[in-house]
């Protein structure tokens, strides 16, 4: 296993498409920035939320990308308190069961199918949800599934200048003029590719015309279009119409000179 294959971000659209049904957010914080709670700021990377009313749960994850960071992380445990289940989730075989405390469960992540399997299930504690998390969700986050995974903008667009994004789509998730914006940006770019070659093209035309004795002049399309056409009606070579009118001109010199000498 490689670990450097695999990104966080990897990890959280495994989860999302696993909770396809759930209300899935990343980067949930369990209060205000400015405001933090008296417990301290916590960060789920990963929070799910099921629909329902009669069997709520809130499942949250913690990601682990490397075994570094995994063994210097010694408070994760402590995110417990704000869901009924917490997992942590690492690339598959990176963290052993044994290494959790009872109640966390395990889920790995498999690089080469991109799927998530549960190793140790977590435990199902009955707990009361954090109305500073809650309402964090309701002033800042509504409209975060409309960009699922990312940690923030700049990882997005990351993502979008490599070429995983179709530029159509990400104007629908972001929502945003500057999601707009960027998606006009990369229209007007294609069409600049568009017009490079049609300009190569007719560069390339032209130099063959050119070649070939055509005169040639940009800014009289038509002009430019007879001589192409004469051109191509010609029966011989440019250069031996070029040699010919050579010889009738000397031809006409030489009967001038023996005019002259008559005279």
């Amino acid at each position: 296993m490689n670990e450097e294959k695999v990104t966080a971000l990897d990890i959280k659209k495994a989860l999302a498409e696993k909770h396809c049904q759930d209300f899935f957010l990343t980067e949930v914080k369990n209060g205000s920035t400015y405001f933090p709670p008296a417990d301290g700021m916590k960060i789920l990377d990963g929070l799910a939320i099921k629909k329902s009313y009669t069997k709520p749960c809130f499942t949250g994850y913690e990601i682990k990308v490397s075994r570094s960071d995994f063994l210097r992380d010694a408070k994760y445990h402590t995110y417990a308190t704000l869901v009924n289940m917490l997992y942590v989730v690492c690339p598959k075989g990176m963290i052993d069961k044994a290494e959790l405390p009872e109640t966390v469960g395990l889920m790995y992540y498999d690089p080469e199918k991109k799927t998530i399997t549960t190793r140790k299930k977590a435990i199902f504690r009955h707990v009361e949800y954090s109305s500073d998390m809650l309402l964090y969700i309701i002033y800042s986050r509504l409209d975060s599934d409309r960009v699922p995974f990312y940690s923030d903008r700049k990882e997005y667009l990351r993502e979008y200048i490599a070429g995983k994004n179709d530029g159509r789509e990400i104007g629908y998730r972001l929502g945003t003029k500057m999601a707009w914006e960027i998606t006009g940006l990369k229209t007007e770019i294609e069409s600049l590719q568009h017009y490079k070659r049609l300009r190569d093209a007719y560069a390339a035309v032209e130099r063959v015309m050119q070649e070939h004795g055509v005169i040639f002049w940009s800014h009289d399309p038509e002009y430019t279009a007879k001589n192409l056409a004469a051109a191509l009606d010609r029966k011989v070579p440019p250069e031996v119409e070029s040699v010919r009118k050579q010889l009738e001109d000397c031809v006409s010199m030489l009967k001038k000179l023996e005019g002259g000498d008559e005279a």
